[in-house]
């Protein structure tokens, strides 16, 4: 009878032990390649300090690109030398939301010729991994140029053993959405409506594909990227062919903040993107609770003063949960989040428990 009892008593133990295991290797069975976006303040730097060996790639947005091709900027000397001690790859990003620029630059042989001899140049010199193109605010009928450009860009890159990625304006449908046809005709015409994404996806290693912001400056309050906005877009690039291991899902971790205000255009709406810890200031100066938005799984608020709303759309731990495993239950690459410095640091737990931190090779 003592034998069987101890017998019972080890088998018990070890069921405890691996379905521990087991539980712990399930929940980690996704490998995420975690880019992360910084930019040039101390916050910024510091949260990649003290959270690198939760990133795979780090983006900082740091250059620019001008009409004839001319890419300028710095990534600080401590990114590069953290990086290649934690084995983190660099992908700066160069900007421009300039549209007569792109267009410029689009349509000029040597502009673009130019802006890959500088890219190549600024790669070498400084090990980068590669560069991701951040073009936006180009008008649809440059979508063939956009497009030639980027795979002019991506044959040069590869030819000498860089990556090449895009930011990817964020859309559902490859036309504009029936519904508020006026506002929906701006966004396609001048924002989404340029980007032929299964082109530029089988011509890049990946498309960081930017689901915020949902609602805009132009828009209503609403929040920054709200579950069902994200399923649909995830859902119209994979029907579209796009390899699920070359997405890597645009994350939001700043909130917004609706409130009045006058500005060169005259008064008006205004809608501010802002770090975690100012919303939670925000939340304490007003005296505000937020809610929990279930259908959207977001926090959100809003208060009274002046006799005028201002209104609160929150991102944090728990926001940041569901779009992650939008990421692992479809299979993707990983996860793009803008912008380090602005998250709320429970986000960092939610990563190391869900998943495992690609290194990129």
């Amino acid at each position: 009878m003592k034998t069987n009892s101890k017998h019972y008593l080890l088998v018990f133990l070890f069921l405890i032990l691996f379905t521990t295991h087991t539980g712990k290797s399930y929940a980690q069975s996704y490998r995420s390649e975690n880019l992360f976006y910084m930019v040039g303040s101390m916050g910024s730097y510091q949260d990649f300090a003290q959270h690198a060996d939760e990133i795979s790639i780090i983006c900082p947005d740091v250059y620019q690109i001008d009409s004839v091709g001319v890419i300028t900027g710095e990534v600080d000397r401590r990114i590069l030398e953290l990086a290649q001690k934690k084995g983190i790859k660099v992908m700066p990003l160069f900007a421009s939301f300039d549209q007569r620029g792109i267009h410029a630059l689009l349509t000029n042989e040597a502009a673009r010729k130019e802006a890959i001899r500088l890219m190549l140049f600024y790669a070498q010199e400084f090990h980068f991994y590669g560069w991701q193109f951040d073009i936006e605010n180009i008008y649809f009928t440059d979508k063939d140029a956009y497009t030639s450009f980027f795979k002019q860009t991506a044959d040069s890159l590869h030819k000498y053993g860089f990556a090449i990625s895009s930011a990817v304006v964020k859309s559902d449908q490859p036309a504009p959405e029936s519904a508020n046809p006026a506002y929906h005709r701006f966004l396609y015409e001048n924002w989404r409506g340029a980007f032929d994404i299964p082109a530029i996806a089988a011509a890049s290693d990946f498309i960081s594909i930017m689901t915020y912001d949902q609602h805009t400056a132009y828009t209503p309050p609403g929040p920054v990227a709200g579950i069902p906005w994200m399923k649909r877009i995830v859902t119209y690039l994979l029907n579209s062919g796009i390899p699920a291991d070359k997405i890597s899902l645009g994350i939001p971790n700043y909130s917004d903040y609706w409130y009045p205000s006058v500005t060169n255009s005259g008064p008006g709406s205004t809608r501010d993107e802002i770090s975690y810890a100012a919303a939670k200031d925000l939340l304490d100066r007003y005296q505000a609770v937020p809610e929990w938005m279930e259908d959207q799984q977001v926090y959100y608020t809003h208060w009274e003063t002046g006799g005028i709303f201002n209104w609160l759309f929150m991102e944090d731990a728990k926001s940041f949960l569901p779009k992650f495993k939008l990421a692992e239950t479809n299979h993707l690459r990983g996860i793009s989040v803008w912008v380090l410095g602005s998250e709320d640091s429970a986000i960092w737990n939610v990563l190391k428990k869900e998943a495992v931190t690609v290194r990129v090779k």
